[in-house]
């Protein structure tokens, strides 16, 4: 796992964060992103779709691809990936939580196939079941802690590329307490050499993200700043309305952005 780090693609123009029909609120076929990636002028194109989770039996999740599914995936990433080697670089990811009580049992299933990396996007807290998410508006510390906490520990695990909007909690509370859990975890990307994860759905839907003062902690850090376009849609990887957004967001404050176009 993670077979790739960032320092392979210096000088290259690239985006890792990709998703398929098969976490079911995606369009367009693995052949159609290939192609826009090709058009678009990407020198990498990485898949990570939404990975698929052994939480509670029973459980099926409407926003995911099902283990039965990886397989299928697998091999249509790597068949793209020689069918267009000499026209772009191709790697087969996974966009995936942390959630403690699951994760070992779901990692050992994701390890029997060759995924080349996996994106961390903490969409909830400790399992999808109860749809509780630090996208909601939260003011008090204690979700936010929680929060750290598990993308702390994901990250801890070794097993991650990088973060995908690791400024994906709204915190509506004090910019003091803000800035007192989220430095130690901007902190430790830095120390793992992840750049931070500038994510174009943010400016798409209108959300609270890119969070500029997350990003103004990230440039105070030295940290290194990445585009993820977070591809639904095979067309969004030519959305260069909200990619120029995402690069100003960076540049206007002094940071250092990496891979792009």
């Amino acid at each position: 796992m993670n077979r790739i780090k960032i320092s392979d693609f210096k000088g290259k123009f690239i985006n890792m964060h990709t998703h398929t029909t098969r976490c079911q609120h995606a369009k367009g076929t693995d052949r159609e992103y290939v192609e826009k990636a090709i058009e678009a002028g990407l020198d990498v194109l990485g898949f990570s779709d939404h990975a698929p989770y052994l939480m509670e039996e029973g459980y099926v999740s409407p926003i995911r691809m099902r283990m039965d599914e990886l397989e299928g995936y697998v091999d249509s990433v790597l068949s793209l990936k020689k069918e267009y080697e000499k026209d772009i670089e191709i790697y087969c990811g996974l966009e995936m939580e942390y959630f403690p009580k699951y994760f070992e049992r779901t990692i050992a299933e994701i390890d029997k196939y060759p995924v080349d990396y996996l994106i961390l996007g903490q969409h909830f807290y400790d399992g999808e079941e109860g749809w509780i998410s630090p996208k909601r508006a939260w003011a008090d510390e204690e979700h936010l802690a929680m929060y750290v906490e598990r993308v702390m520990a994901g990250i801890q695990t070794d097993r991650f590329f990088y973060v995908a909007h690791p400024d994906i909690m709204c915190f509506t509370g004090e910019k003091e307490i803000y800035r007192k859990h989220m430095l130690p975890l901007i902190q430790e990307m830095k120390h793992r050499d992840m750049p931070i994860e500038i994510n174009m759905n943010g400016f798409r839907d209108n959300l609270h993200y890119p969070t500029p003062a997350f990003i103004e902690l990230g440039v105070e850090c030295g940290c290194d700043f990445i585009i993820g376009m977070d591809a639904h849609n095979p067309k969004l990887l030519q959305d260069w309305e909200n990619y120029e957004l995402c690069k100003k967001l960076v540049t206007e404050r002094g940071g250092n952005l990496i891979c792009h176009h």
